[in-house]
């Protein structure tokens, strides 16, 4: 398993445009117009939200604490604001504080089921499986939420991380349901079946993977590996020299090639 879990998205793109907190009128009896600034709470919060952001993804940890604790303090009951907050926090190493920010998110008020997920991304990187999947699912129960799909993924990837193969198959048929062009999801399935020797199933996988998908580096290894089980030797060869001719400097290459000697 490569494929990594999906989280955060909220974050990279919050507002292309933010709630306008600039009104005009006009003096009586002239065109000539007057400014009128209302500070807005929630819009000033995602904007220095979205800036703190960007400092850490600058490595500039100090001005994104900085701007990330002006948001908070616009705007406390904010998803995305707490999101962004406990990512920094994840992103600078005090987990037990992205953690508790995390649990804050997703209590606010205005929550949408992305403060739930990433925190289920959080907390199976940190190998806590079980409460993983009851955040995902938590996500997923949503109504407001939009990338259910996702979710299961998630859920496929992080049950087969933890051993339970069985549980994360069915995760990942979940998310192809409903969307079955989830490359990592029928990739994942093939890894899994080919883990089982079920060369077969496996084949079968694959076949639905490039229905949706062109080849990588990924598909084209699994393929070598697959037709090697059913002790197809051409058809082996065959993906193994698209492989080295597509992908040369992939892991996947380097790890045929020292197969070949």
């Amino acid at each position: 398993m490569k494929h990594g879990l999906w989280g955060l998205a909220m974050l990279a793109a919050i507002c292309s445009s933010l709630p306008g907190c600039v009104t005009e009128k006009t003096y009586a009896g002239t065109d000539i117009p007057v400014v009128s600034h209302k500070f807005d709470k929630n819009a000033a919060a995602l904007e220095r939200m979205q800036l703190g952001l960007t400092y850490l993804q600058k490595g500039n940890s100090e001005q994104a604490k900085f701007n990330l604790d002006k948001a908070m303090g616009y705007a406390p009951d904010l998803e995305e604001v707490n999101v962004a907050m406990a990512y920094y926090y994840q992103t600078v190493g005090e987990k037990q504080k992205a953690a508790d920010i995390y649990q804050q998110a997703i209590n606010t008020s205005n929550a949408t089921g992305d403060a739930a997920n990433n925190f289920g991304v959080f907390l199976c990187q940190e190998g806590q499986y079980a409460k993983a999947e009851q955040m995902f699912l938590r996500a997923i129960d949503n109504p407001k939420y939009t990338r259910t799909a996702s979710s299961y993924e998630n859920l496929g990837i992080c049950q087969r991380k933890g051993g339970n193969i069985e549980k994360a198959r069915q995760y990942f048929e979940m998310a192809l349901k409903y969307e079955p062009t989830r490359q990592v999801s029928l990739l994942e399935l093939t890894e899994m079946a080919l883990e089982q020797h079920d060369f077969q199933a496996a084949q079968t996988q694959l076949d639905r993977y490039h229905k949706v998908a062109v080849d990588s580096a990924m598909s084209l290894a699994l393929a070598v590996k697959i037709a090697r089980g059913l002790h197809d030797i051409e058809a082996a060869k065959r993906f193994g020299v698209l492989l080295l001719a597509k992908f040369p400097q992939s892991p996947q290459a380097q790890e045929y090639r020292a197969s070949m000697h």
